[in-house]
């Protein structure tokens, strides 16, 4: 089996209530020479796996982390529960619970944690009869709890400091011992990429990536462990998977799309193999939408660059450029798009709509494309595009005697000869 039909099988078997995926984005489906499997690194369960040259696929194993959502630049796949509004909602309920210093949680530590007050509480249990030894324990709103803390993307963590908190910590239990150990090493990308952006905008507002659950979240109840309304921890990490969320997404979405504004919201794409110019067809995924958003709620730029991991700018060695502009033809999104009017021939590239999935990188045949996480502040913004003016071929593609054409302007009249 073929790479290409490896990644087409895997796709349609990971499909299921915790997964969406959308085929047609993924980028070594856009063209068989990518070979991105980024989802496949990052997967914390070895729910999808490369041995052996083959693609291995196991549905079963998938505990819905999200984190191959996380890693997928193009957002082929998205998390289903909970959704990224959902998630929102859960993290503003943090925010609002803890006055403005919200918690997110893995469950390999919130497990660590419950068995701390076991043992504590085990070593203080008074005698039969005796009043019940008042244990510490932590109130379930003000923390948001995920399989996985490698669900968190930069949109998540820059959405905590538009909605005003005064910090964010993030509580990742030990990846050394821990079986989605990829996730954790996802994250810590994830808060570098940030926090870069947040201080970019002038945010001062710390993102903590810790080992224990924070002591001001803790509170105190009697006889055993239970959030503020009367739950035991266990109960509440057994529910917060189900699709409970999803009804405290829908309450608050007024007033998430207050923060977000109107025009955060997805507009669907109908997708179609290739378009009038020859392109694949392009999409940009809500979380670019929402990140941006929320950008510009914290603020104006202060820097005059910014390094991320989700934003990228081309560089083109012109000198090596063929001018074919496949680059744009499967570029996910039009942040390379062609140039075609008049006497300007060549592409135009928008590094606000990149999302350094690196496939123009790929698949240039000259090697001439460079794609870097470092953008100037102007780019970043998308109030400056680039243009590279490129040398019009001779020959025309996509006529019947394109490849006659081309060769003959690659060899000239050495190709005369050989045809006698």
């Amino acid at each position: 089996m073929s790479l290409i039909d490896g990644l087409l099988a895997m796709l349609g078997a990971i499909e299921s209530d915790a997964l969406a995926v959308h085929e047609e984005r993924c980028i070594s489906v856009r063209n068989r020479n990518a070979s991105c499997l980024r989802c496949v690194e990052a997967c914390t369960s070895g729910a999808i796996a490369y041995r052996d040259n083959q693609l291995k696929v196991e549905p079963d194993r998938c505990i819905g982390c999200g984190t191959c959502a996380t890693a997928c630049p193009t957002c082929a796949i998205e998390i289903r529960n909970p959704t990224d509004d959902e998630l929102t909602s859960l993290i503003k309920g943090s925010i609002v619970a803890t006055k403005g210093h919200p918690v997110i949680a893995c469950e390999t530590a919130l497990a660590a944690f419950e068995a701390q007050v076991a043992a504590a509480a085990q070593k203080t249990r008074k005698p039969f009869g005796a009043r019940g030894h008042e244990e510490p324990a932590y109130d379930a709103a003000c923390v948001v709890a995920l399989p996985c803390l490698g669900r968190v993307d930069e949109s998540a963590l820059v959405g905590v400091a538009a909605y005003k908190a005064l910090d964010a910590t993030l509580v990742c239990g030990d990846c050394a011992s821990c079986a989605h150990a990829p996730g954790g090493a996802l994250v810590r990308q994830v808060v570098d990429s940030a926090c870069n952006m947040l201080e970019t905008f002038g945010s001062n507002m710390p993102v903590d990536l810790v080992d224990q659950v924070p002591e001001r979240v803790c509170c105190v109840q009697g006889g055993v462990s239970r959030d503020a309304g009367g739950v035991s921890r266990r109960d509440f990490l057994r529910t917060a998977k189900d699709g409970s969320a999803r009804a405290a997404g829908a309450a608050v979405q007024q007033e998430v799309a207050a923060v977000l504004g109107e025009d955060a919201k997805p507009v669907p794409v109908a997708y179609r193999k290739v378009n009038k110019d020859g392109t694949l067809s392009h999409f940009v995924p809500t979380r670019r939408l929402r990140l941006y958003n929320y950008l510009k709620h914290i603020g104006e730029p202060v820097a005059d660059q910014v390094e991320t991991r989700v934003i990228g700018a081309v560089s083109i060695d012109e000198e090596a450029c063929s001018a074919c502009r496949m680059c744009a033809v499967f570029c996910p999104t039009g942040a390379i798009v062609k140039m075609d009017e008049g006497d300007a021939f060549g592409i135009i590239h928008r590094p606000s709509a990149c999302m350094q999935c690196r496939l123009c990188e790929r698949i240039c045949p000259e090697q001439a494309i460079k794609v870097s996480g470092l953008v100037p502040i102007r780019q970043f913004m998308g109030k400056e595009a680039v243009c590279y003016a490129m040398k019009r071929p001779s020959w025309t593609p996509n006529r019947p005697a394109s490849m006659y054409d081309k060769v003959h302007f690659m060899i000239g009249e050495d190709l005369e000869m050989c045809m006698f």
